[in-house]
C-alpha cells in the first residue's frame, strides 16, 4: 500500500518489460528512478536488476515496499500459473534474498492463476495483508481478489475472499488518504465477456473505511480505456497524488493525478513525463536520500576515476564502440578539480568529436558545457567564482533526452535544450584533464590542458539532480 511520505522527493520504479502485446519480453525486475514522479529514468541500461529462480524463471507485475523491519519485501507473479507468488527480502534494494513461492491458493480447489499479488501493513495488528487476483475453475474468466496475513513472512492465515464486486477484476493497489483506503483495480469483464460487458477493460477507483475492506466504487473514476496495472504514488513537493496505468497493448505508459483521491485529472499529456522503453506494470515508491545515492552507484555510475592528476588521462582509445564511444541520450560527468587558474582555454572532459560529442571547459573565467550530435551542438556557459583558486570544485554536466544542464558545487547554473536527443556513437579518443583529437566545441589545437588537479571523475549514464551531485561529492569530500 502507498502511503503519504513526508520527508522524500526521491523514488524508485521497479518493473518488468515488454513490447506493445507482450512482445519482446524481459520478465526480470527492472529499475528506474525519478525526483518528480513524472519523469523516470532506467538502471543498468535497462537491463535486469534481480533474476528470479521460482519456477520458469519469471517475474512479472513486481510490487516493494518497505515492512515494519525496515527490510525492503518484493512480491511478483511467477510462472507456471498455479496457486503461488513470488516473494524476496532486501536490507537494500540490491540484493535480493531469502526468495521462495508463497502458496496462497494452496486450499483453494481448481485454481488456475495467481497474478499481480500487492501488500499493505496493518499496524493495528502489526501484520502485512497479501492480495491478489485468482481465477477459479477451467480457466481465467472467474477472476477475483484473495488475501492473506503474515506477520513475519513465514507464517499465514488462511486465504480469504478480498474484493468480488460480480464481474472480473485484477491488478489491484491500495493507498490510504485522510484515513480512508482506496483501492484503484481493473476491471477484466469485457476480456472473457464482450457482449454482457462492451465496454473496454480499464481500471477505476473504489474506497473503504477499513484496510480488509469491504470496498465500494466511487462513480465517475476510471482511467482511459485499455489500461491496467494500476499504482499510486504520493508526490509530497506537489501534495498530490498520481495515479499511473499501464497501456500494455499499447506499449506506453498513463498518468493522472489528484490532491483529494476523489477528484482526478484527465491523463496528462505524454510530453510531461518519461518512462523506460518497455517497461510494463511497474511499482512506485519512495527512497531515502541514501538509498538512492546507493542505487545510483549500483546501476548507473559506469566510471569513477579516484585518483588525484595533473595532466591530460585518455581513458579511451579510437575505436568503433565501447567506452565512451556508445550513442547515449542520458549522460552526466561530475568532477571535483581545483585551478590554478581560469585563464584561457582549458579542457576538463572531452568525449566524441565536433560531430557527435560531450565536454567540459574552462575559457576565460567560465564553465562551459557542450553536448552535440550529427553536427548540431548545444553550449551551457556559467561565470567561475572569484575566488574558484582557492579551494576544491565541483563541476557536473548533466544530459537527459535533449536538455542539457550544468552545476557547479552542486547549484544549477545553467540549462538549455537542443532540437536533438539521442548523441550518436563516436570513434574518437577521450579523456579528462585536456583535449584527445577535435574536442565536442570543435576545437583541435593542441591539447588545452587543466591547468590544477582532477580528481573523483565519474561517468553515469543518467541524469543527476543537484541533490544527486551533493549526495555523490559527500561520500568522496576531500
Amino acid at each position: 500500500m502507498t502511503s503519504k511520505n513526508q520527508k522524500q522527493n526521491a523514488y524508485i520504479m521497479g518493473y518488468f518489460r515488454s513490447g506493445p502485446g507482450q512482445s519482446h519480453k524481459t520478465e526480470q525486475l527492472h529499475y528506474a528512478f525519478s525526483r518528480d514522479g513524472l519523469h523516470w529514468y532506467e538502471l543498468n541500461g535497462n537491463k535486469p536488476v534481480w533474476k528470479s529462480s521460482i519456477g520458469e524463471g519469471i517475474l512479472r507485475d513486481p510490487f516493494i515496499a518497505k515492512g515494519a523491519d525496515q527490510h525492503w519485501h518484493l512480491v511478483f507473479t511467477t510462472r507456471p500459473m498455479g496457486p503461488s507468488i513470488g516473494y524476496a527480502s532486501s536490507k537494500d534494494l540490491i540484493q535480493w534474498t531469502n526468495e521462495k513461492p508463497l502458496q496462497v491458493m494452496m486450499d483453494v480447489p481448481d485454481t488456475v492463476n495467481s497474478w499481480a499479488p500487492e501488500f499493505s501493513y496493518d499496524a493495528k495488528d502489526e501484520s502485512y495483508l497479501i492480495y491478489w487476483a485468482s481465477s477459479t475453475g477451467k480457466d481465467l474468466s472467474n477472476s477475483k481478489h484473495y488475501c492473506v496475513k503474515t506477520k513475519d513472512w513465514e507464517q499465514f492465515t488462511k486465504t480469504d475472499l478480498f474484493y468480488a464486486p460480480g464481474f472480473q477484476t485484477i491488478d489491484a493497489s491500495l493507498a490510504e488518504h485522510d484515513g480512508k483506503y482506496y483501492m484503484a483495480v481493473k476491471d477484466e469483464s469485457h476480456v472473457y465477456e464482450p457482449d454482457r460487458y462492451p465496454h473496454p477493460p480499464m481500471n477505476y477507483v473504489a474506497i473503504s473505511d477499513q484496510l480488509e475492506g469491504p470496498y465500494e466504487t466511487l462513480p465517475g473514476i476510471q482511467t482511459p480505456d485499455y489500461t491496467e496495472g494500476p499504482e499510486f504514488l504520493w508526490i509530497e513537493s506537489e501534495k498530490r497524488w498520481l495515479l499511473y496505468y499501464d497501456y500494455w497493448a499499447y506499449g506506453k505508459y498513463g498518468i493522472m493525478s489528484s490532491a483529494d483521491m476523489r477528484n482526478w485529472s484527465s491523463e496528462l499529456d505524454g510530453s510531461l513525463s518519461r518512462f523506460p522503453h518497455g517497461a510494463r506494470h511497474g511499482t512506485m515508491f519512495p527512497v531515502s536520500e541514501a538509498e538512492l545515492s546507493k542505487l545510483l552507484d549500483t546501476f548507473a555510475l559506469r566510471a569513477h576515476y579516484r585518483t588525484t592528476t595533473y595532466a591530460p588521462v585518455r581513458i579511451a582509445t579510437e575505436e568503433e564502440s565501447g567506452h565512451l564511444h556508445d550513442a547515449f541520450s542520458l549522460r552526466t560527468v561530475l568532477l571535483n578539480f581545483r585551478p590554478t587558474t581560469v585563464s584561457g582555454k582549458q579542457v576538463l572532459y572531452d568525449e566524441g568529436d565536433s560531430v557527435n560529442g560531450f565536454a567540459l571547459r574552462i575559457q576565460d573565467g567560465f564553465m562551459e558545457g557542450v553536448v552535440c550530435s550529427e553536427g548540431l551542438k548545444l553550449m551551457v556557459s556559467a561565470k567561475l567564482s572569484e575566488n574558484a583558486t582557492e579551494s576544491w570544485q565541483c563541476v557536473a554536466l548533466s544530459y537527459a533526452d535533449g536538455h542539457l544542464k550544468l552545476y557547479l558545487n552542486n547549484h544549477l547554473a545553467s540549462e538549455d535544450s537542443a532540437s536533438f536527443r539521442l548523441v550518436r556513437s563516436h570513434a574518437s579518443q577521450g579523456g579528462y584533464g585536456g583535449r584527445f583529437g577535435t574536442d565536442a566545441f570543435g576545437d583541435s589545437d593542441g591539447t588545452a590542458p587543466f591547468q590544477g588537479a582532477i580528481e573523483h571523475v565519474r561517468v553515469y549514464d543518467v541524469p543527476l539532480y543537484a541533490e544527486d551531485i551533493e549526495a555523490a561529492n559527500i561520500r568522496f569530500r576531500r
